[in-house]
């Protein structure tokens, strides 16, 4: 399968664009994590509450332990510390739904401002370069045969414009009736240069 062109120009066209594609997609990676980390900035508030939460669990809970070693009433007085160590755990929990939520909205985000003009720019660039390899791949086949050869100057009359042709060859389709391999040759390379292709040497 044949992925460029023979001719220079029409081959440095073909590089350029697949780097051009190539930068595309690597600036829109890049877009994807600033998208990313900007919508992660709102899981700022996060931190501190895991760590007010955090620190007020562990208090209270060192608290509700040295109160139960008071005589007779420590069993009685730990019960409001352990409550409260249980808001300390609530807040982290609240933290922790927090970082997971603004995690997966920022993952969401960036993938679809990453994905979307990703996708549009590659699938054009695939039309483009199958429909141009499977042409390429019809016109090149068979160079050597002469009846493919008359095929493509016949494609060439059809194709070609009138002054392009006469450029060539003075009577473009008296020569392509008298079967010269020549001037059959003359009229396949027109066709071929249309994509950039280059034909097998010319018979003497």
């Amino acid at each position: 399968m044949r992925w460029y062109a023979d001719a220079p120009a029409r081959r440095s066209r073909q590089v350029v664009a697949d780097l051009l594609v190539l930068g595309w997609v690597v600036a829109w990676v890049l877009v994807g994590r600033l998208v990313f980390d900007l919508v992660m900035t709102l899981a700022a508030p996060a931190v501190p509450l895991r760590a007010a939460g955090t620190g007020l669990e562990t208090r209270m809970e060192e608290v509700a332990g040295r109160v139960t070693e008071i005589p007779l009433v420590g069993d009685e007085l730990d019960t409001p510390f352990i409550g409260a160590a249980g808001v300390g755990t609530d807040l982290v929990s609240a933290a922790e739904r927090l970082e997971s939520g603004v995690r997966t909205v920022a993952w969401l985000v960036s993938v679809l401002s990453t994905v979307t003009p990703v996708l549009i720019v590659l699938l054009l660039w695939l039309v483009l370069r199958l429909s141009w390899v499977r042409r390429a791949r019809s016109l090149g086949r068979d160079l050597l045969d002469p009846r493919s050869q008359e095929l493509l100057a016949l494609r060439a009359l059809v194709h070609q414009r009138p002054r392009r042709l006469q450029e060539v060859l003075d009577d473009p389709v008296a020569a392509w009736r008298s079967g010269d391999p020549v001037a059959l040759r003359t009229l396949a390379d027109l066709e071929l240069a249309e994509v950039g292709l280059r034909g097998d040497p010319r018979p003497e």
